[in-house]
């Protein structure tokens, strides 16, 4: 009886020595063992409280502005426009000719009449066109004339023409010596006022007059 109590005992140390070298702890005193249990592991507790918002965070700095870009290409034409009404129709040209108006100067067909304003008697006009290339104005029709005559009017000063009768009084000439085959004489004219009217000058109206050759007047030439 006694030793089968004592194996018993024996048991019981020996298992209460196993579980301590584990967890758990076990005093030996006088032939007895205390079992001291293990803790419970304990159950999870209640959520904590969230925590209180951090402070701001301090403003980025602005980042460097983009350079611009280069212009795109041009877009397509747009369409065309409607035609515009017709101008104001242009005054009626000179007859017997083309007559074509430039700065200083006119055309008309072939010929061209041209000043630069300056003025001579009949010997310095003659010198004046001759060193620019032409001649002094000689008109051989209406459609000349007139253009000499437009010249003048805008220069407000009358011109002598190429004309003459220097040498033989009364039969007036082209400086080549060609005799008159168009002629726009004022009424009663030439006249040879006091006997030394030799050259011939145009009139704002187109009308000519004879003249002393000595008298200054605007200097056309043609070309």
């Amino acid at each position: 009886m006694h030793f089968h109590a004592f194996h018993i005992l024996l048991l019981g140390m020996s298992l209460v020595r196993e579980y301590s070298s584990s967890q758990c702890t076990c005093e030996e005193k006088a032939n007895t063992c205390t079992f001291i249990p293990c803790g419970i592991p304990g159950s999870n507790g209640l959520p904590g409280r969230d925590g209180k918002e951090g402070p701001k965070g301090e403003k980025g700095e602005l980042g460097l502005r983009g350079t611009q870009g280069l212009p795109g290409k041009a877009g397509p034409s747009g369409p065309k426009g409607e035609k515009g009404s017709v101008g104001e129709r242009g005054p009626t040209g000179l007859s017997g000719g083309q007559v074509l108006l430039f700065p200083n100067g006119m055309t008309v067909g072939e010929k061209i009449f041209k000043t630069e304003g300056s003025e001579g008697n009949f010997e310095t006009s003659k010198a004046a066109c001759s060193q620019a290339g032409g001649l002094l104005a000689s008109p051989r029709n209406s459609a000349e004339n007139s253009a000499i005559q437009q010249i003048a009017a805008r220069h407000k000063k009358m011109p002598f023409l190429g004309i003459n009768d220097i040498q033989t009084e009364g039969t007036f000439k082209h400086l080549n010596g060609e005799a008159l085959g168009y002629s726009n004489w004022a009424s009663n004219e030439p006249n040879n006022s006091e006997g030394i009217e030799d050259c011939v000058e145009i009139h704002s109206s187109g009308k000519w007059n004879d003249k002393s050759c000595a008298e200054k007047r605007l200097i056309i030439c043609e070309y």
